[in-house]
């Protein structure tokens, strides 16, 4: 296997990009060399990760997956590579404006390339949520995205014999036990985190602990491992996406399998919320700008669900099978769902990283150990109001206001953001 870095690269990358000239002055940044900062390429944890510029216009990033992971040093299987290649060329031939273009694959070295997501002024979400930037479309864009991947790789519309090859090639056996262990079961092995204070986790504890949370984790966990319904990005964090003020793209395809129609949104609600926990506290320039973001992270749930079950449908009534036409109660048991299980797992999610020790860089701009802790608490208590009271969600808003309702509880402050 040949592990590639900034002396070998281009000789390698001639070989296989042909189409690129490399004739001109070459810039080649490796993630985590300390070129650039997370907040711009972000942190490539697992991988080994290259940016290869060519010009102003032309950037690629190169991705090789070796034995171990860069940060950890922990084992990792290899053909994970192959099995993000696949998934992120399905998505991109469903969702070509929300995935980036993919160049090539060289198995043998566990290499791919793809188009550089930064380029276009397109920015990671999270760290530009950290500093209050709004993205007016993410919530529409994020929607759009997840129903046509998820519609488009569903039974409703790929014939039966083709469903289950699909579901069969992204079994992904590797990577899949890091979520479905670390999230749902053994979430806090490793601890707590004790930065803000160990009178913080008695609280934590005895949430955490208490057997009706763990009966709703598992319960959320089962539907995790058996609702095979389409093909998930199932890591879809804000880390895990670039965005500008009129486009978005989703890299970070390697925990894909096909589960559950509600999960990827929620996943994604999930960071939203911990933002917003964060941005109660946080500093902002004045008090207004602090309601129009955590107005806007609201807004951003809302547009995002009502355009998810819009779009689905729509593809649903022009492209499923001709066995599930016209079946108008079938959809609203579908949006049903996913207004109940969608904030389970925005809750779980929340929750493992909030609590635990893996570092949640969503309220690292609050120094202040005192008050990052109250944002922490805000953060579980919406996560412990919403995992229990979304069986009785009708609609969107019910949703909202549980976060609202959780939050003027512990602040003790009515919420109003006219």
């Amino acid at each position: 296997m040949l592990i590639l870095d900034k002396i070998n690269m281009i000789p390698y990358l001639k070989v296989h990009m042909p189409q690129f000239d490399f004739s001109g002055p070459i810039s080649i940044t490796e993630i985590g060399d300390g070129s650039q900062s997370a907040e711009d390429a972000g942190d490539g944890y697992v991988n080994y990760i290259f940016i290869v510029s060519l010009s102003d216009d032309v950037s690629f990033v190169v991705k090789q997956s070796r034995e171990t992971a860069r940060m950890s040093g922990g084992l990792m299987t290899t053909a994970r590579n192959r099995l993000e290649y696949d998934a992120m060329r399905i998505f991109h031939a469903i969702a070509p404006d929300y995935v980036p273009d993919i160049y090539f694959i060289d198995d043998e070295n566990r290499v791919f390339a793809m188009e550089d997501a930064s380029r276009d002024g397109r920015k990671i979400v999270r760290f530009q949520m950290n500093q209050n930037r709004l993205f007016p479309l993410l919530g529409i864009q994020c929607g759009n995205f997840l129903a046509d991947t998820a519609f488009y790789t569903s039974e409703y519309y790929l014939e039966t014999a083709d469903f289950r090859q699909l579901s069969a090639r992204f079994l992904n056996e590797d990577m899949r036990p890091i979520m479905e262990t670390g999230l749902f079961l053994n979430l806090f092995d490793a601890g707590y985190d004790i930065t803000v204070g160990e009178e913080f986790l008695p609280f934590v504890s005895s949430l955490t602990e208490d057997p009706a949370f763990v009966t709703e984790r598992y319960k959320l966990r089962h539907i995790y491992m058996t609702s095979g319904e389409c093909l998930i990005h199932a890591d879809l964090h804000t880390s895990n996406l670039f965005a500008s003020e009129d486009s978005m793209k989703a890299i970070d395809m390697e925990f894909t399998f096909c589960g559950p129609f509600s999960y990827d949104i929620g996943y994604f609600w999930g960071n939203l919320i911990s933002q917003y926990a964060a941005a109660t506290f946080r500093d902002f320039p004045s008090e207004k700008e602090r309601k129009e973001f955590k107005a806007y992270l609201l807004t951003c749930i809302c547009e995002m669900y009502h355009t998810y079950i819009n779009r689905f449908i729509d593809n649903w009534d022009q492209d499923a099978k001709d066995i599930y036409k016209g079946l108008s109660g079938l959809q609203n048991d579908f949006a049903q769902t996913i207004l109940k299980d969608a904030p389970g797992f925005a809750a779980v999610v929340n929750w493992f990283r909030v609590a635990g020790m893996i570092s949640y860089p969503d309220f690292d701009m609050i120094t202040d150990l005192q008050v990052k802790r109250k944002a922490y608490t805000l953060s579980l208590l919406i996560d412990w109001q919403i995992i229990f009271h979304r069986y009785s969600y009708t609609n969107i808003q019910d949703f909202i206001d549980d976060i609202l309702f959780a939050e003027e509880r512990f602040t003790g402050k009515r919420i109003d953001f006219k």
